[in-house]
């Protein structure tokens, strides 16, 4: 009898132990719900399938200069602008989503000022093949720059599975300019 408690005491530890690490590899519901990432690197295109984005630069400044608007905008923290190349892929698109999330998990959405949805990369239609240029714009102190993450997406809600860009941004120190300037988007 005693080999047999052995052996029943043995299984049931192997069931437990197999009802433990099924549940830690069962997916959570943030799992199922969260974008899908796709890693990219300042200066080379990153493909998230609906579209191609290549960051270029990264500018920091205290004031930004909107083409064709007055007066400047200025701000107690910082004006990040990252120039950056968009192409549809398959067809016509708008970038809904764009933040940086710093190194410590706060994340910064893109800046809201007036006019500026006219001229910047999210309020660009960008048409399927056809590169696009122009900047987004996004409003946070600049020592949370170093180790931060550029995050792009097409839709800003109900984006399950979406692929998402994570590109980071690679600057050490960023160096604080007085005025930030740039060019309306365009697709020329």
């Amino acid at each position: 009898m005693t080999g047999r408690k052995v052996l029943n005491g043995v299984l049931i530890a192997a069931v437990l132990v197999a009802i433990v690490g099924l549940y830690r590899l069962t997916p959570t519901q943030k799992d199922i719900q969260d974008p899908t990432p796709v890693n990219g690197i300042v200066g080379r295109a990153a493909d998230a399938g609906r579209f191609k984005l290549t960051v270029t630069a990264v500018r920091v400044g205290k004031t930004l200069k909107i083409p064709n608007s007055s007066p400047d905008r200025k701000t107690p923290t910082s004006f990040v602008v990252v120039d950056a190349t968009v192409t549809a892929t398959r067809e016509p698109i708008h970038l809904n989503r764009v933040q940086i999330r710093t190194s410590d998990g706060f994340t910064y959405l893109g800046a809201n000022r007036s006019d500026l949805d006219r001229v910047d990369l999210t309020g660009f239609q960008f048409a399927p093949g056809i590169p696009a240029h122009g900047a987004f714009v996004v409003e946070m102190p600049s020592d949370k720059l170093p180790g931060a993450t550029l995050q792009v997406m097409e839709k800003a809600i109900m984006n399950d599975l979406e692929p998402e860009l994570n590109i980071p941004l690679d600057v050490k120190a960023p160096e604080v300019g007085e005025v930030v300037t740039f060019s309306k988007a365009s697709d020329s």
